[in-house]
């Protein structure tokens, strides 16, 4: 699972059993208090996300002649084990990092907490004060506060204030990456593509990245990484990790894979991966059929409207849509036949229709839908044999809201909320597959728990 949260530890706990005649020492006393702290810890480890629960702010200094000192104002944050970081007074802080010559660098300001147990205190000191580190990093720790975030540019030195802070340039301030403490959501997830080359491909994924940027808002409880792992053919060929839950494939790459490949494929399925396979309208021959049938319908009603060119016409043109909308079943049945042959080689034969029912999650969870949305203009087909979902349509052109499609608001959100269905039946179903997987021994013959839980995550 994508490492977006710090699981409570797997450890039992041990309380002081209080009882009359019980002597108080000092180690006693810390065995008692930290046994309530771990509690807190664990308490907010297991619900929530780190983050600014407010102030924090951070601008630029203006009177120094290098530009590169900053304050940090005054707030509150929680970091990613529960510990309240503090600052009740303006802190300064100076920039030291600088970009190579012609190149950039991406720096972080970030808060941690200090627990005071781990710094030299005089023995006779009664009170120690919870404190914190402000550091400024090339990565982030996980118990590290992101305060923001500056792209450095070689020569120039002077930090500002953007103009837009939602489009910070160099050698601006960017808050963007800070977080908020919030539940966290009770699914997550991460997306993959199989790509030809396996270059990643803005155009190729940006339907897919649209989806996944509009989650939080759509659907707070399911969390995905918003990257999308893009895998070549030739990584089928090596036992490489699939770290994704869902990963789609387009019916070209599909029918050309070789064995190598759908031995991975396979292998990721029986691990609880869903894989979705998208067939294009054109691919299926079905765009020229979908828009006959739509000018035969639409030449019906415009005939119903003349009873005397109805009596002409009206029968004929029904026989003309019956026709089309048996060559289109003809050609569904064709890929499926195809599709079949490689489901097989995955272990998974192809035996039920396939249809999904009303109460199939891909049909109401968390969205319901009676008639599955359009892309753009003609409604998807879809079928689902256990972890293979079969999608004819690409719907992902109608997730990244592009305006050169002049899509309406509904046709966007409609896509989106199936898109929806789609990665919480993918979670969803990663999670029972494992759950109810075999865990591995332990060199003892024992279950070894903390390493199946570390797998499910």
């Amino acid at each position: 699972m994508p490492d977006f949260r710090s699981y409570p530890p797997l450890e039992v706990f041990e309380r002081l059993q209080a009882r009359d005649g019980l002597s108080i020492n000092a180690e006693r006393w810390h065995q008692a208090h930290s046994y309530h702290r771990r509690r807190q810890n664990f308490h907010y480890q297991a619900l929530y996300q780190p983050g600014i629960v407010y102030g924090l702010g951070v601008a630029p200094i203006s009177d120094q002649p290098d530009g590169r000192l900053l304050q940090i104002q005054p707030g509150v944050a929680i970091d990613i084990e529960g510990n309240p970081i503090v600052l009740k007074q303006p802190e300064e802080f100076r920039l030291a990092s600088e970009p190579g010559e012609g190149q950039t660098l991406l720096v972080y300001l970030a808060v941690s907490y200090v627990d005071p147990d781990t710094l030299r205190q005089s023995p006779h000191t009664e009170l120690v004060q919870e404190t914190f580190r402000i550091v400024e990093k090339l990565h982030l720790a996980p118990q590290d506060v992101e305060i923001c975030r500056i792209l450095l540019q070689a020569g120039a030195t002077q930090i500002h204030v953007p103009p837009n802070p939602f489009f910070p340039g160099f050698n601006q301030l960017d808050l963007r990456g800070r977080t908020y403490p919030q539940p966290y959501p009770a699914l997550q997830l991460k997306v993959g593509q199989i790509l030809r080359d396996g270059t990643p491909d803005p155009e190729a994924t940006r339907g897919v990245t649209g989806l996944l940027r509009s989650l939080p808002a759509l659907s707070p409880f399911l969390q995905a990484d918003p990257a999308v792992q893009t895998v070549g053919v030739r990584d089928l060929y090596r036992d490489i990790s699939l770290d994704c839950q869902l990963l789609s494939i387009s019916y070209g790459l599909w029918q050309n894979l070789p064995g190598p490949a759908w031995d991975s494929l396979k292998r990721y399925m029986a691990a609880g991966g869903v894989l979705l396979l998208v067939v294009d309208f054109h691919e299926a021959r079905l765009n020229d059929l979908l828009m006959l049938e739509r000018e035969l319908e639409a030449g019906l009603v415009d005939a119903e409207k003349d009873p005397e060119i109805f009596e002409q016409i009206g029968e004929p043109l029904k026989q003309e849509i019956e026709a089309n909308q048996q060559a289109i079943i003809h050609s569904l049945a064709e890929l499926e036949q195809q599709v079949a042959i490689g489901a097989t080689r995955l272990g998974l034969p192809l035996t039920a229709s396939g249809d999904l029912e009303p109460d199939h999650p891909l049909r109401c969870q968390p969205f319901r839908f009676s008639q599955f949305p359009k892309c753009p203009d003609y409604p998807i087909v879809l079928k689902n044999w256990g972890g293979l979902v079969f999608m004819v349509g690409d719907l992902s052109r109608c997730w990244g809201a592009d305006p050169a499609q002049n899509l309406s608001r509904e046709e966007v959100r409609s896509a989106q909320e199936w898109g929806v269905n789609l990665l919480h039946f993918a979670a969803q179903w990663w999670e029972w597959t494992r759950s109810m997987q075999s865990p591995p021994a332990s060199p003892n013959g024992s279950v070894d728990t903390l390493q199946r839980r570390t797998q499910r995550l």
